[in-house]
């Protein structure tokens, strides 16, 4: 630390919330499995069998808030909050828009968790299922409403939701009573916003109607199995941005190991910036409620968790996009689909991974490179990655090594400034331009963000401080010695 200590630096300085989504950081919380706050709604809760509710509520969720901040994230996504059938502590199997969900609470209580992330500058958005419903919802059953289903009851995908029926997005009457239960809950309870959950089930057409009557929310759908150009045309349609399901699966097959070909996401990335409307608000996920934990895919693998996850998450919050967290992945929660993945929280838990998080989200927050900026890949090679965020006089370069063996890469100083250096504000690495180049060394599984700037110089009121303590304190061994002499 005291040769960082003997040269001046620059701090990096924090800029204000911005009204901007691309600015967020998502986490996605399964409000039955967060934290249970109000033991007075727990009728159906058993906590000895986990596929039944467990007891989390709204006001679980608020009281939980001030962690989730401190962990970096500006915006959660709440599982959907209408009523549904019993035991599907999910959410997904609504069997009336009209009505709450009262294992999670009342409206009030919802109210009273938006009021308190509101307080803190978070946002909140509601899952809200629009393509398909309980096989016991009351359009099922309704003789008037034959034309708004498709299908009374079909197995889904994944296989643990079991039956359900298919709503007729076509119909018109449909679209609509779905975007006045939309509308009728933002009003209530002042939601920022809406997670519309396997919103590719539906033509993009159909979001249009949501778009026009919720322009004031933000409206994100959830894509599944479709190409960057697919997912476009849901833009285009309305929703304000998508989950990239492109980049779902390369994503996990890269950082689940080490020395994964890294070429495939790379090149994802750039296909966002060059097609979609928003890429900067893009989603940008490894893991959902209807996925595999993406720690199974690293035990699969026999690698350990949270040097995966260190990896995985740096290259999200760097890379162009908005990245979002399935709750618990914070703390390495694994399983398979369904039940098994759906594990309760536990807030206290090895906190290593935890702090990493806050750590690069302060890096995103505070700087705007790594929000706004332009990407330009300067290194791939399995694994080795390095690239450039510019935003105005910003210049950040990200370099992630995950694969097994320490790795040197070299940057033309005439592509930066041969005049200034990189400096890490990760691990406090650096690198000044020699013969030409930049040279970046990283060790197995390191990852680091550099900043241009400009050199620093030797700090001479520091170096005079350091020789005033030094000198006092010789003198003060000199006093204690004389003094001790006279006495004997």
């Amino acid at each position: 630390m005291i040769p960082l200590l003997l040269f001046s630096s620059h701090a990096v300085m924090a800029e204000e919330k911005s009204e901007e989504w691309h600015d967020e950081t998502i986490y996605f919380l399964m409000t039955d499995r967060f934290m249970n706050g109000d033991h007075s709604n727990d009728e159906q809760v058993n906590n000895g069998d986990p596929a039944a509710y467990q007891g989390g509520d709204f006001k679980g969720a608020a009281d939980q808030l001030d962690y989730l901040q401190e962990m970096g994230i500006t915006s959660i996504v709440i599982s959907p909050v209408f009523e549904n059938e019993p035991g599907a502590y999910h959410g997904y199997k609504v069997t009336d828009y009209s009505k709450m969900n009262e294992q999670f609470g009342t409206k009030k209580e919802l109210q009273q968790l938006v009021k308190k992330a509101h307080e803190l500058n978070m946002r909140v958005l509601v899952d809200f299922p629009a393509t398909r419903v309980s096989t016991e919802h009351v359009w099922v059953s309704d003789p008037e409403k034959d034309g708004w289903i498709t299908s009374k009851s079909s197995p889904q995908e994944p296989a643990w939701l079991g039956n359900m029926a298919e709503l007729n997005t076509s119909n018109k009457d449909v679209q609509k009573s779905l975007v006045d239960a939309a509308d009728s809950l933002a009003d209530d309870t002042g939601i920022d916003g809406y997670f519309f959950s396997d919103a590719s089930r539906a033509e993009p057409a159909f979001w249009t109607a949501f778009a026009e009557r919720l322009s004031d929310l933000h409206l994100i759908g959830e894509m599944k199995d479709v190409t960057p150009e697919e997912g476009a045309a849901y833009e285009e349609a309305g929703l304000d941005a998508v989950t990239a399901s492109w980049l779902q699966q390369p994503l996990r097959e890269q950082f689940a190991t080490i020395d994964r070909p890294s070429d495939a996401v790379k090149e994802l990335l750039v296909k966002e910036q060059e097609v979609m409307k928003n890429p900067l608000s893009t989603i940008h996920v490894t893991d959902s409620v209807f996925t595999d934990r993406f720690t199974l895919d690293m035990a699969n693998e026999n690698m350990f968790p949270g040097a995966r996850w260190k990896m995985a998450l740096t290259y999200m919050y760097t890379t162009p996009g908005t990245p979002a967290i399935f709750y618990a992945s914070e703390i390495a929660q694994n399983g398979e689909s369904g039940i098994d993945s759906h594990g309760l929280m536990n807030f206290r838990t090895d906190q290593e991974l935890v702090d990493y998080i806050k750590q690069i989200a302060v890096l995103r927050s505070d700087l705007p490179a790594l929000r706004r900026g332009t990407y330009e890949p300067i290194h791939e090679k399995d694994g080795m990655s390095v690239f450039k965020r510019q935003y105005e006089d910003e210049t950040l370069i990200v370099a992630i090594n995950n694969t097994g063996e320490t790795q040197k890469v070299t940057i033309p100083a005439e592509d930066l400034d041969p005049e200034k250096e990189l400096r890490g504000l990760l691990a406090g690495d650096m690198s000044r331009a020699a013969e030409g180049e930049f040279t970046i060394i990283l060790d197995r599984e390191e990852a680091e963000i550099y900043a241009l700037a400009e050199k620093t110089g030797i700090n001479y009121a520091f170096i005079g401080a350091m020789v005033t303590v030094y000198v006092t304190f010789i003198i003060f061994l000199y006093l204690v010695w004389k003094r001790g002499k006279r006495a004997a």
